[in-house]
Parts: C-alpha cells; structure tokens; sequence
C-alpha cells in the first residue's frame, strides 16, 4: 500500500508529502514542477522504483504547490522560482530531517542547486536528472532553448497535454503500452491542467541557477539521456563541468 498523504504548511498554504522507508540517510524526491504524488502509486513501474529508494532510506516525496494535492497558485501571478526551494524547506522541518540527499529532476533541479547552495549544511549529495543551471538561450549561455523552441512546446503541450499521444512523446520506449499510456495521460491531467503545465513550461525560461554553482559543496551526480530532447545533453554536461568534483553519467535513451 502507498504511504499516507499529509500536508506541511508553508505560509497559508498546504504542500502534500508523503514518507516511506527509515533513515538515515533521508533522501526527497523532487521530480518536476507538476506531479501527483497519489496517482504516481498507481504504475508499478514507479511504486517499485520508489520502494527501492525507500529500502535503503527515508524517502521523502512532495508535489509542489500549484499541482497535485497540493494547494493551487493564482494563474496569474506564479511566484518566483526561487521560491520552491522554501517548500522543500518546509517539507523537510515538517518531518524534522535536518540534513537529506536531494534527487531533482527537470525544472526541479534549479530549486535543488539553490537549496544545496545557500544552506549546505542540510545537503548531504545532489543528484541531477534531466536538469539544467539555465533553460533559455542568450548570450553568454548558447545551448539554452530559444524562445522559438520553446513556443514550439508550448504549442505541443497546448494540444497534446494530459492525452496518451503526449504519453507517447514523452515516453517513446512505452509507446506501445496501452497500459502504461492511459495511466500516463491520467497522471498528467490529475497533476496539472493544459493551462498550468504551459504556464510552468514558460516559467522554466526565467530560471538562472548559475552564480550558486561554484557554492555547491555537496557530492554531486548528474544523470542524463543523451537524446533527450526538451533538456539536451549539453546542459548535464555544463553543470558537470561548473560543479566541482561531480560526476555525469551519460545514458541511453530519449524518456523523459
């Protein structure tokens, strides 16, 4: 059975969480800005990758604000990006961890570099999947996304989001099961509507983690398919060649 959902309070608001397996070590699972950490349970490929996790730690899973259970945010004002890391703080105090491993992927792992970098004594290791220390193109960062890529998926996300079409886009390897598409699809529409997945989409464009790279002090892995297409490999590298001592793990495939 899946562990129960609480809530942690952060202000006036409510973040979902939940808590498996015992440490030490305490390791949160902080996958992307939009999630539902109920519905994930419900594929066995992730239950028995969670368990896993939790057979060897204290696993601590939360969905953000404005997604999941969690409490919803004003379309029209998101808050900075910054402040995600607060929520991770407040997830952490809630279930008195003064000190966990942070596995972050996507736009998540930003909210984890700022954390580990203005409070290292409570992150012991860092491990980075399908991330990035800036989203958007510019000058001085070429390999970012251009404004034209990204209305691109803006665009595919406007009309695909919470379809198993976009199951398929996102999942190639699992494109052809039924199954695992319908779940999915479900996934996607419990944890964020069209509108809110684009609205965090643009947001990403905003983000630049750079000038906390040369704080990080805790160990670093950074993991990252080579043919993944919304985070290309280059940033995995960049962050591997900025974060002193962190190691990149290259791997095969396109799934996000």
């Amino acid at each position: 059975m899946q562990p129960e959902t609480k809530y942690a309070r952060l202000g006036g608001d409510r973040i979902a969480y939940q808590v498996l397996g015992e440490g030490p070590p305490d390791l949160v699972l902080a996958r992307r800005s939009y999630g539902h950490i109920d519905i994930a349970w419900e594929d066995p490929g992730i239950a028995l990758f969670l368990r896993t996790l939790a057979s060897f730690c204290r696993l601590i899973l939360f969905d953000r604000r404005g997604t999941g259970p969690s409490d919803p945010l004003p379309l029209d004002s998101l808050p900075p990006w910054e402040s995600y890391a607060e929520e991770l703080a407040a997830v952490l105090d809630e279930v008195g961890s003064e000190r966990a491993a942070i596995m972050a992927e996507l736009d998540a792992g930003p909210t984890a570099l700022l954390f580990a970098g203005t409070r290292p004594e409570r992150t012991s290791a860092l491990v980075l999947v399908h991330t990035f220390a800036k989203f958007a193109a510019g000058r001085d960062y070429p390999i970012g996304v251009t404004a034209e890529a990204l209305e691109t998926v803006v665009t595919q996300f406007d009309q695909l989001w919470g379809s198993e079409a976009m199951a398929a886009v996102l999942v190639p390897s699992r494109a052809g099961d039924a199954r695992f598409l319908r779940w999915f699809a479900k996934w996607q529409r419990a944890s964020a509507s069209p509108k809110v997945a684009q609205m965090f989409l643009r947001a990403m464009a905003e983000i630049d983690v750079r000038p906390v790279l040369p704080l990080l002090q805790a160990p670093t892995l950074i993991l990252h398919r080579r043919r993944f297409s919304l985070v290309p490999i280059s940033h995995g590298r960049y962050l591997a060649e900025h974060i002193a001592g962190a190691k990149l793990v290259e791997l095969p495939g396109s799934d996000v």
